[in-house]
């Protein structure tokens, strides 16, 4: 050992009391500092991708629903994915959706590139979810287009669509069967140029309505050149002949007009319409007709941050949901509103927790789903990509499930994520439930082809 080895070792030696001394006194006073600066200090916000939940999901009026901040999402382990391709594997299973009571699905077989195809309803057998007759095929209810397109209704008499035909005619359907209905042509003004057609919810009503976006000029989606403004437009089916208009929206330079992109949609159990509008500061904002007023007139009723995409709109518990993707993120906000209150409030936000995708994205098409007291949504993401058609139709995707109102909130990847992927629509059995969707093959929506498959969830 060399003597300045020596010499330094014996300093630390004599001075080491001394400085441990020091250090614990510095210790103890940043103790004390941060114990006042904490109790002094007011809470702090969650950040904003905190997601928040409501603690039952027994909510009603007269309890209103607070917000709870929670851990992360989980990502259950108890499902591995399992999925089955449904119908004739040539054929194209565009747009299908089930009718709220579980009898029938309701779809469109595009037949060729023109955009034409057929309106079909077939049933589903609720103990196996498969489809009767196998292939979907079972009533054949009149030759459409990609625009006029049937969508499904209820009222007190049971299930029924509303579409158009080639001819610029709407048509209501009655389902007897799988394999019979009921057609009737309604006296509105037949107009080649509506697209977007929708009838109500309403299983506890005799009527209802239907609405549909009217472009100013020619046939075609939300982006068509040729039209310089779209219009929302509604009929009372007492009165299919009077056309009542709500809202006539710019087509803007780039993208779709707020009634597109926060797309409009009747909400489910109540004859309330939800829609997008642009506020001042550019932000795409939900609005409501509330038919149930006796003077409606559409009122704002979210105007937080954040652009809505596709909001589905819910009467439940006797509260109104409101479910949109957020910023064309993977990311879905969860609303509520209570009888009296003016604006929808955030209680609840959803990401998937594990997405195998590089880049997530649009989340979107969410569909509640409620079984054995329950409430879930189903939603796509799909891989980020160029554009609204590129992302949703021609980038992989993923099929997610989610709990709705419970802590913690689970969430569950129905699907691989490799295809293409797009619109999943729950069907809800007798003692469990599926969800079924579409695999895209081709690049482009209205070339490619739409096979139905259908993923097992773990709701039973």
């Amino acid at each position: 050992m060399s003597e300045n080895s020596v010499s330094t070792s014996q300093h630390q030696t004599r001075n080491g009391p001394k400085r441990r001394l020091i250090i614990l006194l510095l210790c103890l006073s940043m103790v004390i500092l941060a114990c006042r600066l904490r109790a002094t200090a007011p809470a702090s916000n969650p950040p904003a991708s905190a997601p928040a939940f409501l603690p039952t999901p027994a909510v009603t009026d007269r309890s209103p629903t607070p917000t709870v901040t929670a851990a992360s999402p989980t990502l259950s382990e108890s499902l591995t994915p399992h999925t089955s391709q449904i119908g004739d594997p040539v054929v194209n299973y565009s747009n299908i959706e089930f009718t709220a009571d579980s009898r029938y699905m309701v779809w469109f077989e595009m037949t060729d590139r023109r955009r034409n195809g057929i309106v079909w309803h077939c049933g589903v057998n609720p103990e196996t979810g498969e489809l009767i007759p196998a292939d979907g095929k079972g009533f054949r209810a009149f030759e459409s287009t990609v625009f006029g397109r049937a969508n499904p209704g209820l009222d007190t008499n049971g299930a029924y669509y509303v579409g158009m035909n080639q001819a610029g005619k709407l048509l209501f359907v009655r389902p007897t069967s799988p394999t019979s209905a009921e057609i009737r042509e309604l006296t509105t003004p037949p107009d080649l140029t509506r697209r977007a057609i929708y009838p109500t919810i309403l299983p506890n009503q005799s009527s209802g309505f239907v609405f549909w976006i009217k472009n100013e000029a020619v046939p075609g989606g939300g982006s068509n050149p040729a039209n310089n403004w779209f219009e929302l437009q509604y009929i009372a089916l007492d009165n299919p002949a009077q056309v009542i208009p709500i809202e006539r929206q710019k087509r803007p330079e780039r993208g779709f007009a707020p009634l597109d992109s926060a797309f409009a949609r009747w909400m489910k159990n109540k004859p309330a319409l939800t829609y997008g509008f642009e506020d001042e500061n550019g932000i795409v904002q939900v609005r409501m007709l509330d038919l149930t007023q006796p003077d409606p007139t559409p009122i704002a009723v979210t105007s937080d941050p954040g652009d809505k995409i596709d909001p589905y709109s819910w009467f439940f518990n006797g509260q109104e949901i409101l479910l949109p993707g957020m910023e064309a993120e993977a990311r879905t906000h969860v609303y509520v509103r209570t009888p009296g209150e003016a604006q929808f409030r955030l209680v609840e936000t959803i990401l998937p927790p594990a997405s195998a995708l590089a880049h997530p994205a649009l989340a979107q098409s969410n569909e509640p789903i409620v079984f054995n007291g329950h409430a879930y949504t189903a939603y796509q993401i799909n891989e980020g990509g160029s554009s609204f058609w590129d992302v949703t139709f021609a980038r992989p995707g993923e099929i997610w499930l989610s709990t709705l109102f419970e802590t913690p909130q689970q969430q569950w990847l129905l699907t691989d994520s490799l295809t293409a992927k797009a619109e999943p629509e729950p069907y809800v059995g007798n003692r469990r439930v599926w969800v079924f969707y579409n695999v895209i093959e081709g690049n482009h929506p209205l070339t490619a082809i739409w096979h139905l498959y259908r993923a097992d969830t773990p709701i039973r």
